[in-house]
């Protein structure tokens, strides 16, 4: 998790904001007001959403490429030009093969995480 989204996590969980990450648990806590004679009423209702979702990167195109996060237009068009001079990929490693496409350890393991090849 990025720092601005623990950030956001922390002030939602004290109350002050709410927030919801796409790829993330949702939790809506709602409560009644109680008068003095009960306790107050939660009701919490949970929907998870598919995090699994990972783009192929041996038949994405250039815009599918572009939203993963990590990449952008131009580097998604560099792929794809890859891909159509020298083949399919084997490996997302194969992502370094990429001559231009500059992705440091942390960036690679980020976009490691949203492609696969199949």
């Amino acid at each position: 998790m990025s720092f601005y989204r623990t950030l956001i996590a922390t002030v939602a969980a004290l109350g002050l904001a709410t927030s919801v990450f796409a790829a993330d648990e949702v939790t809506t806590t709602t409560q009644t007001p109680a008068d003095t004679s009960a306790a107050a009423t939660t009701t919490t209702t949970t929907t998870t959403t598919d995090a699994t979702a990972q783009v192929n990167l041996n038949t994405a195109t250039a815009e599918e490429l572009a939203k993963v996060n990590g990449l952008n237009a131009k580097k998604s068009e560099m792929i794809v030009k890859y891909r159509t001079d020298n083949g399919n990929f084997t490996s997302v490693d194969d992502l370094k093969k990429v001559k231009g496409l500059r992705l440091n350890a942390k960036q690679m393991k980020k976009v490691k995480s949203q492609l696969m090849i199949g």
